[in-house]
Order: structure tokens, then C-alpha cells, then sequence
């Protein structure tokens, strides 16, 4: 029998001691014009065992030198998240199960309420799965083929099998799966197999394009409106907001789409804020335990007054940081955006 709401908050306090934050499950259906930060991309290492084609943090030397994200940095920031009202974590990478702590990094934000997603590329999650089953929301898996030789020619690695092993083994644990295929120009063949693969397994499957950052070449506009059309597949997520924007040219820096700093924040592993992302950070602040303080400062204002306004930021079309606030202001992608939000929810409770 599930304790009173009172009684868990009560305990909740007790336990991390953080009297002024309000516990409260989250609801996703009561965000609408949430105005607050509203996601976290958390970088838990730089570290991968793959090298996929269209990746760059594995190609970069500097990125080798940055040592995995600190458990006890960590939990400091996630309760600084927590009280500046935060809902979602991506803990991310690199492949964050490099990371020997993450499994505990996934239990406190999970006992601090957040909804926490895991992005892996499925290699090392078999020997984890029982561990975190109960401290992960979504349980993600890059999957774009199911051609073994083109996996191993895409991803760098021969994993084709771990990542069916691994998908197997979160469904037997009644995990919420989904599948990442990121569609290039010469992988959109593959959605066919892709999306009858999910309805015969009946694991949801999020098709998106390829970002260009990294020098990589946007997806043709014919490609972009074959993954539309999947939209009413059951099984499958596809935002018609980000296509429509991505079809369109993506931000405009006269007139800014980005969200980095305002709705999501950034945090690297070596617990620095990303300025002003990952993809394009021009410098890095270290956080210092003083990520609540330092959001509600002039120079935080500072730091991302010019998101979405640099001149390598035209064109950006990196969902991450473009919706990372559902819903938060009635423009021309309003209604898809909405649209597209009920579908994820109905692909949630579908699977």
C-alpha cells in the first residue's frame, strides 16, 4: 500500500535533509508553459567504446584528458536541480556506463524524483541491468540497422548482438525502452526493417535526423518527409515540430529558437557548466557546488545571453537545446509540438 503523500514527504526531507524543496512525483502532463529549467544533459564521462561515424567526442584528443564526473559532484548538483525546479536528467556520454558510478548517480536522482534517462549504446548494460532497473525512467539504446556488418561499419564496434541481448533483457525486466535511430542519407532505407523490427518486438523506436554539428551533412528534405510519415506507426516516436524546423533551415540568430541555459542546462563531467553547450562550447565555468546560486545571477544572464545568437549558432538544429520546454510559447510549431507530445504519451502507455 503506497504511503501517504504527507508521510513520503516527511521522510523524504529527513533523508537529504533539504527542508525548502518540495517533493512531488512527476506529472508530465501538467508542464505545459513550464517556464522553469526543465531538463539537465548530463556528460557523466567523455569516455566510449564506440566510434560511430557521425560522432565526434571519441575523434576528439581533448576530450580524453577530462576525468569521469564525480559521485559526490554529482549529488550536489542534482539537488541544486531539484530546487530550481529541473524534471528531467539525461545522463549521458561518451558511453556513461564507463562510468563506475553512475549506477548510484542514478538511484539519488531517482529518490529525488526526477525522471531520469539513460543514453547507452547497449555493450555494457547486461551486466548493469539489474542494478539500475529500478533507477532509470527511459532506458535508451542507439539502434539504426539490422544489418550486423553495417552496425559494426556505422558504430565502430562489433555490438549488434549485445544490442539485441540488451533489449531482450530490459524488456524481461519491464524496463520503458527506446530506441535512438538517427537517420542519415545513407541509412534511411533502413527505417522499413527498423519500424516493423519495433512493432514485432513492440519497443518504441524515436526516429530523428542526423544534427549537423561535427561538419556532418544535414538530411535531405525528401528524407526529412519520409520520417514523417511514420508519425502514426504504432511504436514510433517523431517530433513533426523539430522536422518541420529542422526542413526549415533550423535557428534563426536574429530570431533565437535556443533554450541552452533557460529551459536545459548543460553540466560537463569534469563539473563545469558547457557554454553555451556542448556541441559549441566557447568556455566552461566550473560549478563549485554553487549551481542554484550561480543560476540566479547576473552572471549566469551573462554567460547565456547569447545563445542562439552566435554566428556558428544559424542553422543549429539540435533538439536537445531547441525543445528542451515543451509547449512553452504558441508560434508556428506550437500545434505539431503539441501533437507530438500526445503521441509520445500515448507510445508510453502503449508499451
Amino acid at each position: 500500500m503506497e504511503k501517504p503523500r504527507t508521510e513520503r514527504n516527511t521522510k523524504w526531507k529527513k533523508n537529504y535533509n533539504i527542508d525548502e524543496i518540495k517533493y512531488t512525483k512527476l506529472d508530465l502532463n501538467r508542464d505545459m508553459f513550464y517556464k522553469k529549467p526543465y531538463s539537465c544533459n548530463y556528460w557523466v564521462t567523455h569516455r566510449c567504446n564506440s566510434k560511430c561515424d557521425y560522432c565526434n567526442v571519441w575523434r576528439d584528443p581533448s576530450l580524453k584528458k577530462i576525468p569521469d564526473a564525480k559521485l559526490e559532484d554529482v549529488k550536489v548538483n542534482l539537488v541544486d536541480l531539484k530546487k530550481l525546479g529541473v524534471k528531467f536528467i539525461d545522463f549521458t556520454g561518451g558511453e556513461p556506463l564507463l562510468n563506475k558510478d553512475l549506477p548510484e548517480m542514478l538511484k539519488y536522482a531517482r529518490e529525488l524524483g526526477f525522471f531520469t534517462q539513460l543514453t547507452n549504446n547497449g555493450s555494457l548494460y547486461p551486466q548493469y541491468a539489474e542494478e539500475i532497473k529500478d533507477s532509470v525512467s527511459q532506458l535508451s539504446f542507439s539502434f539504426d540497422t539490422l544489418d550486423r556488418d553495417e552496425y559494426k561499419r556505422i558504430r565502430g564496434i562489433d555490438n549488434f548482438d549485445n544490442v539485441l541481448k540488451s533489449i531482450k533483457i530490459a524488456k524481461k525486466l519491464k524496463q520503458n525502452i527506446c530506441l535512438i535511430c538517427t537517420v542519415t542519407n545513407e541509412t534511411v532505407d533502413n527505417l522499413p526493417d527498423i519500424v516493423r523490427f519495433c512493432k514485432e518486438n513492440k519497443v518504441v523506436v524515436f526516429i530523428h535526423p542526423i544534427f549537423t554539428y561535427f561538419e556532418k551533412k544535414p538530411l535531405k528534405k525528401e528524407y526529412v518527409n519520409q520520417i514523417k510519415k511514420y508519425f502514426w506507426h504504432p511504436y514510433v516516436r517523431v517530433d513533426l515540430s523539430d522536422l518541420d524546423f529542422y526542413a526549415h533551415g533550423g535557428n534563426d540568430i536574429n530570431n533565437p529558437r535556443c533554450k541552452a541555459g533557460k529551459s536545459v542546462i548543460a553540466i560537463s563531467p569534469d563539473n563545469c557548466l558547457f557554454v553555451p553547450c556542448f556541441h559549441k562550447a566557447v568556455k566552461k565555468i566550473k560549478i563549485n557546488g554553487r549551481l542554484y546560486s550561480l543560476y540566479h545571477s547576473d552572471e549566469w544572464k551573462q554567460l547565456f545571453d547569447k545563445a542562439g545568437r552566435y554566428d556558428f549558432c544559424q542553422g543549429c538544429n539540435i533538439p536537445c537545446y531547441l525543445g528542451a520546454s515543451p509547449l512553452d510559447k504558441i508560434d508556428r510549431y506550437f500545434f505539431k509540438e503539441l501533437l507530438s507530445f500526445g503521441k509520445v504519451q500515448l507510445e508510453r502507455i502503449r508499451s
